[in-house]
């Protein structure tokens, strides 16, 4: 049985593990491919071993069902982790809006006093390397981000869809 788990482990991960010589393979492709090995093929059965192997395939069933829950489990995660990175990644979109705001009222005002008090209020809430010259850049990379992990969260979720409609 450990032999068996460490080959399907083994399988796995050198079907959706990016190399320099190939691509990442999606996860639920992958899946299918390995469903395909559990499932028995007569033809390829010596005819010694017809007996005894022709209702099994060269992956154990059962080790394929674990491999499926430790897959959505992983899934899972790291969604719980991009979510986290959405949340830092909101917080700092909101923080530099409001930064966006007090330009616009720094620009907009007839005064010394109000365009330094705006000013000062930028510079309160810049935070490392941000500046004048790059908050707008910055701005626009955390939004881009956002959008980006979103979009990935969204295609795990699909991934875990996939996932559990696949049959062994």
């Amino acid at each position: 049985m450990e032999a068996q788990i460490i080959r399907v482990a083994d399988e796995y991960d050198a079907i959706v593990t990016k190399r320099q010589y190939t691509t990442h393979v999606n996860i639920s492709e992958t899946l299918k491919d390995l469903i395909k090995d559990a499932k028995p093929d007569p033809k390829f059965v010596a005819l010694d071993y017809l007996s005894q192997n022709s209702k099994v395939g060269k992956i154990n069933k059962r080790v394929l069902k674990v491999l499926f829950k430790v897959v959505i489990d992983d899934i899972l995660y790291e969604i719980s982790c991009l979510y986290e990175y959405l949340d830092y990644l909101k917080e700092n979109i909101k923080r530099l809006d409001l930064i966006c705001k007090y330009a616009n009222k720094m620009n907009e005002a007839k005064t010394d006093k109000k365009k330094s008090y705006y000013k000062e209020g930028m510079k309160l809430l810049f935070q490392a390397d941000e500046n004048f010259d790059n908050y707008i850049q910055v701005f626009e990379d955390y939004k881009n981000a956002l959008q980006f992990r979103s979009e990935r969260v969204d295609r795990l979720y699909k991934e875990i869809k996939i996932i559990k409609k696949l049959e062994i």
